[in-house]
């Protein structure tokens, strides 16, 4: 699993994220990525993809949503909302919190995150009230 540090390490080499120019209230540039360090290695790839295809490193917003990644960003080359899908579908498959790959599946009922079983259960009793 990729630490945040390293993550940030990452950012730094490849000249950062550029806030893209939005009618959008809330810039990466304000909140970060918001979700768990279980997909940090998962987002660095899809950036590293993005880059190579000519990505101009435009983000609007990473985040977490029903339990799947969500990749918001402009300046998209061909074919990099349709690699932005495939990793959106990937993350289905890697624990949010630890970066397993095993067992990993949707979690909890109104508020849902992808765990794998180790995960789980600790999650769920820290957060049974929202659930």
């Amino acid at each position: 699993m990729m630490s945040k540090k390293e993550f940030y390490d990452f950012l730094e080499e490849i000249g950062g994220l550029i806030p893209a120019r939005s009618e959008l209230p809330h810039p990466i540039s304000l909140f970060g990525i918001e979700c768990d360090d279980g997909w940090l290695e998962l987002i660095a790839e899809l950036i590293r993809e993005l880059i190579a295809k000519g990505w101009t490193r435009e983000t609007m917003q990473i985040k977490e949503k029903f339990g799947g990644l969500r990749f918001y960003a402009t300046g998209l080359p061909e074919g990099g909302g349709e690699l932005i899908m495939r990793f959106g579908q990937l993350s289905y498959t890697v624990c949010e919190l630890c970066g397993s790959k095993d067992n990993v599946k949707l979690r909890g009922t109104s508020w849902v995150k992808t765990l794998c079983d180790v995960c789980t259960e600790p999650w769920l009793n820290r957060h049974k009230r929202f659930l």
